[in-house]
């Protein structure tokens, strides 16, 4: 049986031209990660004197703890209301446009606000709100196999380039990924090898994530996919899940507009019926992952979301028929 999700493979898309490569004419860098992007960022405004920043509460630990470790006073604002804070992250989510986004953003900015707009989860779409950014961070390892993110700064940067990279985690990673093709095109090697692999390079990653660049291959990774292809095929994807499961109830997002690149089709289920489907559906072997697990272990803040969403697959690795399978595992727990 054919899997569907997990981690990315090597060679996980194609090569052409990447119409995505600037999401906005400002002064950029590439970084080795998202967290690394957020730690720039964070060392970025404190050089201006600042100490806080707010966060929306539906969001991944991943990006609180750069600026914990910042030494930064986190403050986690919900449904677009103002918060107190004068750094304000705001994001949209699993690759699909929001007016509410835009408004806020725009009333934001008439507030003086410092915005830092989070582009990974729309990192192949060109949003309106992107240019309301003061700064903007992306990064790509959740779209395909490319180890890099970049982090664009509307009056260029204060703090020194990062001259370093990771080698162990990069080399650790991408051994994985050539170990997962291996295992899935030519059934060679054993599934918990591949696994274990890649939990050892993301160990890696979420202690050893500061003052990083991103590798030159992984640049040039990035530069030189086909991103019409990338966009077609997840929004080919996404649409055949979003047709397939309209009355259900359960999607988040019913329609895609004209900028949308879906990142995942989240859909949206009581927290028992939500962990029943998933092992449901990973007996399957298709891996839905949930947005966002909550680590207790430094502050947080907690959404019905946290607890409800699951996140359906609609990458470039499958086809309509990977979709209507899919679809199919979730209409059949469903009805």
């Amino acid at each position: 049986m054919k899997e569907i999700g997990s981690e990315f493979m090597s060679n996980s898309f194609k090569y052409g031209k990447n119409q995505y490569i600037n999401l906005v004419d400002y002064p950029k860098r590439y970084v080795l990660s998202g967290r690394t992007g957020l730690y720039l960022i964070a060392q970025e405004l404190k050089i201006e004197g600042e100490k806080s920043i707010a966060l929306p509460a539906y969001c991944c630990s991943s990006m609180i703890f750069p600026f914990i470790e910042s030494g930064f006073d986190i403050e986690f604002y919900s449904e677009n209301s103002l918060p107190i804070s004068k750094n304000v992250l705001i994001m949209d989510y699993f690759g699909f446009s929001s007016k509410d986004t835009l408004k806020f953003v725009q009333y934001c900015k008439k507030q003086n606000k410092i915005i830092i707009i989070d582009a990974t989860q729309t990192a192949f779409s060109k949003f309106e709100t992107y240019n309301y950014s003061d700064y903007l961070v992306v990064s790509y390892r959740k779209w395909l196999d490319c180890l890099c993110a970049a982090v664009y700064s509307k009056n260029g940067f204060k703090t020194e380039e990062y001259l370093k990279e990771n080698i162990e985690y990069i080399s650790k990673w991408r051994v994985a990924s050539k170990m997962k093709k291996k295992y899935i095109e030519e059934c060679i090697g054993e599934k918990k090898d591949y696994l274990d692999a890649f939990k050892d390079a993301n160990r890696i990653l979420v202690s050893d994530y500061k003052e990083y660049r991103a590798s030159i291959s992984e640049i040039q990774i990035f530069e030189n996919l086909d991103s019409s292809d990338l966009r077609d095929c997840r929004r080919k994807n996404a649409q055949v899940l979003i047709q397939l499961l309209k009355k259900t109830g359960i999607l988040m997002f019913k329609e895609l507009h004209n900028e949308d690149c879906p990142l995942h089709v989240p859909i949206v289920l009581e927290t028992e019926k939500r962990n029943v489907l998933r092992k449901n559906m990973i007996d399957s072997e298709i891996y839905c992952p949930y947005h966002w697990p909550i680590d207790k272990n430094f502050i947080y803040a907690e959404t019905k979301l946290h607890y409800k969403e699951m996140s359906l697959i609609c990458d470039q690795r499958y086809s309509v028929d990977d979709m209507n399978r899919e679809a199919s595992k979730v209409m059949q727990y469903i009805e």
